[in-house]
């Protein structure tokens, strides 16, 4: 599979809550970086989906910049983004910077962070 197509993944995981696809393209000691600061682990990430607690309602790709060498890759994605947070509404124009690395399943998320987007102009 190519960045592209794990990056495409990863956001159709993102909108259907699908923790098993989450768990397959999430590296075992992925750690992230939320908007606000907050760090969370991947197993975090997987419990807000499993538990409910958060709910992707949207998430449309704006753009995607890939960029990739043999053994690791960064992506980074603009998107308009609508969730139920701990049952409240969100939503929120974010840029996802994911650092991928190639293991022997293929491409995992090793690091992310989430920050607001800028405003296009």
């Amino acid at each position: 599979m190519s960045l592209l197509a794990a990056e495409h993944a990863l956001q159709a995981a993102q909108r259907a809550g699908d923790v098993d696809a989450l768990e397959a393209l999430l590296h075992p000691r992925c750690v992230g970086a939320g908007p606000d600061g907050s760090v969370f682990s991947k197993e975090d990430d997987l419990e807000s989906y499993r538990s409910g607690f958060l709910q992707i309602t949207r998430l449309e790709e704006e753009s995607l910049d890939v960029q990739e060498d043999v053994a690791s890759g960064v992506t980074r994605l603009v998107a308009a983004v609508a969730a139920i947070q701990g049952g409240t509404a969100v939503s929120a124009r974010l840029v996802y910077t994911r650092l991928w690395v190639r293991a022997d399943e293929g491409w995992l998320v090793l690091a992310a962070t989430l920050a607001p987007a800028a405003e296009p102009g």
